[in-house]
């Protein structure tokens, strides 16, 4: 395949005079930009608009997928889980899996806005200590606080109207922000008929798990989601009497398509073509001189071009795209590399390993005629439960349940890193023993219920059910040198016996809860499972055949100490090379009682302080004494200033 380098005329901001979003690569020949974002994704359209914010600041953004702003598919809520997303998903593919012999579809928005143009919008947030781990592991300055301060920025949240609150939906306004760019609220007008039965379920599941909080005073974003209550979502709220509907908030939405016109000459997007790797200078360590492209095409061969970059390459391909194109650029484990001659530039065994993803169940029943009216522009869920292990299984069972952890932590991180599912002992570990102490101590939820409504001719309800805090560890790597090939994606979903059993636990449950007549008013015939699954081996072998992925797949570029089986470390560096980061749900290393969305554009907000910290010019004071202007600060004064400045929070703006 042909290289084709664009020429070093770096781009000034007067060659161009507003934002250019383009599927054609001339557009950008003969130009060098500060940073090349590999993904226009939830957490890349993010940190390309932030740091683009300085008009000095060039930033290309590579993404696979078209720019479908005006796509239903991309805007109608309703439209989640009924329409085609083939043409603009990923559709990855796992290995057959252990439990069950099947394959499982992971899907990811292949489309300018990521998965947050497809995805299934809830807004929900990790417990206050499961952001505090991050801290724990080595990653200091990542702790609740911050990340809270972090995604409140990125949001801009509707407060509930008095229909809503009388309907109860809960909301604690010290949760959200109100002036980032991506919307959340609840559906308006808030959709009835469903609204009777997300009362009766919400009634059935706290009666199921008694001290379920179920008042209208959980709010799924504060720290504390253990409860059930109404699902938010990022949308922008339609008005109460109907004449504007709700509509998806993306990162294409919130943070590139609502730039006013003539903003951003600093800002190109190339949609369409597939970054295929790194190009790298002859320095050591080494460090980026561009990044390869090529069309998205079926075809078996394509014209590649090199675009340049000064500064940074910053990845955000998501959980199983960014490892993938790190080790087509050379960075991995050296065995798997060599496997597909591709040379090595940084034997980095971590890449690809510590993939989580979770498993799910389903159940579903036909609708009654209780459910007939408008669909209403809305998600299919409707309302969500967090619920803990004692919850679930009682004290004294949940205490054996955690005491059965903790006694074979050395051994299941001995038979993970044996798996070629991680690389450090030292570290799962460490991690394994964080999770039981969640499951125990913490009280953490390890279970989410949500409860589902599909439109159509026959109406659907029911619910999925999944572990949050899975102990089984699976990987992803390149499959072939060609960037156009599948990587190998293996979750090695429930293959850990005890997520395996609490999930067949959950698959009863679920019959329990939909079965008081209060809820079989709007539930008639069930479908899934069939009537004739009603022993404990029946829900065994009900789960084996029909568990799914929740598509929240995390960690496999995992933020840790290297020798504790890390990726990139605090400062979201990918380990062994200069100039290279990544953000986004790759660099989560342990899995969380969450909807990832509001946690990635938390990293990415932070992703972008990070860069901007470093490289813009700085004000500082030594001593008593300002310093202004562009100077050179030494790199290890730096590195202590700039852990300074985001341990505590500073302002960008303020000085050291």
């Amino acid at each position: 395949m042909k290289l084709l380098h664009l020429s070093l005329l770096t781009l000034g901001i007067t060659s161009v005079h507003s934002l250019t979003i383009t599927d054609d690569p001339a557009s950008i020949l003969n130009h060098t930009f500060n940073y090349i974002v590999v993904g226009g994704g939830s957490a890349g359209l993010t940190i390309a608009n932030r740091l683009t914010e300085d008009k000095q600041t060039t930033v290309l953004v590579i993404e696979a997928g078209d720019d479908l702003r005006n796509d239903p598919r991309t805007t109608d809520p309703g439209l989640y889980t009924v329409a085609d997303y083939t043409n603009i998903s990923w559709g990855y593919v796992t290995t057959n899996q252990s439990i069950g012999g099947k394959q499982q579809v992971i899907n990811a928005g292949k489309v300018l806005g990521g998965s947050s143009a497809i995805n299934g919008m809830q807004w929900s947030r990790d417990t206050i200590g499961q952001y505090d781990v991050l801290e724990e592991l080595g990653n200091e300055g990542w702790n609740f606080k911050t990340m809270q301060q972090y995604m409140k920025k990125a949001e801009h949240s509707h407060t509930p109207n008095a229909n809503q609150t009388s309907l109860g939906v809960g909301f604690n306004a010290t949760a959200h922000g109100k002036s980032g760019n991506i919307n959340s609220g609840f559906p308006n007008p808030y959709p009835c008929p469903s609204c009777n039965l997300w009362d009766t379920l919400v009634n059935s599941t706290a009666q199921t798990y008694p001290g379920l909080r179920a008042d209208n005073k959980v709010d799924q974003c504060d720290g504390d989601p253990r409860g059930v209550a109404r699902c938010m979502y990022s949308i922008t709220p339609g008005s109460s009497d109907g004449v504007t509907q709700n509509i998806r908030s993306s990162s294409a939405h919130g943070f590139i398509f609502s730039l006013a016109p003539g903003d951003r000459p600093n800002l190109y997007i190339l949609t369409g073509h597939l970054a295929t790797k790194i190009v790298w200078k002859t320095t050591q360590p080494p460090s980026p001189k561009g990044v390869a492209f090529e069309v998205v095409t079926n075809t078996s061969s394509s014209q590649s071009f090199v675009v340049q970059v000064a500064k940074e390459v910053i990845v955000s391909s998501g959980a199983l795209g960014s490892p993938k194109f790190l080790e087509l650029s050379g960075i991995g484990d050296r065995k798997i590399l060599e496997k597909f001659d591709i040379p090595v530039v940084a034997d980095l065994p971590s890449v690809g390993t510590n993939l989580q993803d979770q498993a799910g169940i389903n159940n579903a029943f036909i609708g009654t005629d209780l459910l007939n009216g408008p669909p209403g522009h809305t998600s299919v869920a409707g309302m969500a439960a967090f619920v803990t292990l004692p919850q679930i299984l009682g004290l004294d069972a949940a205490a054996e349940y955690v005491q059965l952890m903790q006694s074979t932590i050395k051994a299941r991180a001995g038979s993970i890193v044996s798996s070629g599912a991680a690389v450090s002992v030292k570290g799962m570990e460490k991690m394994l023993s964080i999770q039981a102490r969640q499951y125990g101590l913490e009280d953490a939820p390890v279970v989410e219920i949500s409860y589902i409504l599909i439109p159509g001719s026959t109406i659907l309800v029911g619910s999925s059910s999944w572990v949050l805090i899975p102990q089984y560890r699976g990987m992803v790597h390149i499959a072939s040198s060609d960037p156009r090939v599948p990587p190998a994606v293996n979750p090695n979903y429930l293959t850990d016996t005890q997520d395996f059993s609490l999930l067949v636990n959950m698959s009863m449950v679920l019959h329990r809860i939909w079965s008081p007549a209060t809820v079989k008013q709007f539930a008639s015939t069930e479908v899934l499972p069939s009537a004739n699954v009603q022993s404990d081996e029946d829900f065994v072998n009900f789960v084996t055949d029909n568990y799914i992925t929740i598509i929240h797949p995390i960690g496999s570029l995992a933020m840790l100490p290297k020798d504790m089986g890390g990726a990139v470390d605090s400062m979201l560096r990918v380990y062994g090379v200069r100039g290279v980061r990544v953000a986004d749900a790759s660099v989560l290393p342990i899995q969380s009682s969450a909807h990832p969305l509001s946690t990635v554009y938390g990293i990415a907000e932070k992703a972008a302080d990070l860069i901007r910290t470093v490289h813009r010019h700085r004000t500082i004071r030594l001593y008593g004494t300002r310093i202004y202007g562009p100077i050179t600060i030494p790199s290890r004064l730096q590195t202590i200033l700039d852990m300074v400045r985001l341990r505590y929070g500073f302002d960008r703006k303020e000085t050291v």
